[in-house]
């Protein structure tokens, strides 16, 4: 009898730390997994981040568009 409790307690044992050490692994999965749905989102544009890059863009051709339409003009005369 003494032989089947030793058996059994160490049995579960090791089906403890089989569970812990599974446990463990998803665990650090699930972190690394966060931390990259994290970066990606810290990555992402929203609309109003395209519109202000569009709308400088434009604001940059429109100068530059002014700029060539008086360059053939001499302005040191």
């Amino acid at each position: 009898m003494d032989k089947i409790t030793e058996f059994f307690i160490a049995t579960l044992t090791a089906l403890g730390a089989m569970g812990a050490f599974i446990i463990k692994k998803l665990h650090t999965r699930m972190d690394r997994v966060e931390d990259k749905i994290d970066d990606m989102e810290n990555k992402l544009l929203t609309r109003d981040d395209i519109k202000q890059i569009s709308d400088t863009q434009t604001l940059i051709l429109q100068h530059l568009l002014e700029h060539r339409a008086t360059e053939n003009t001499d302005v040191h005369k």
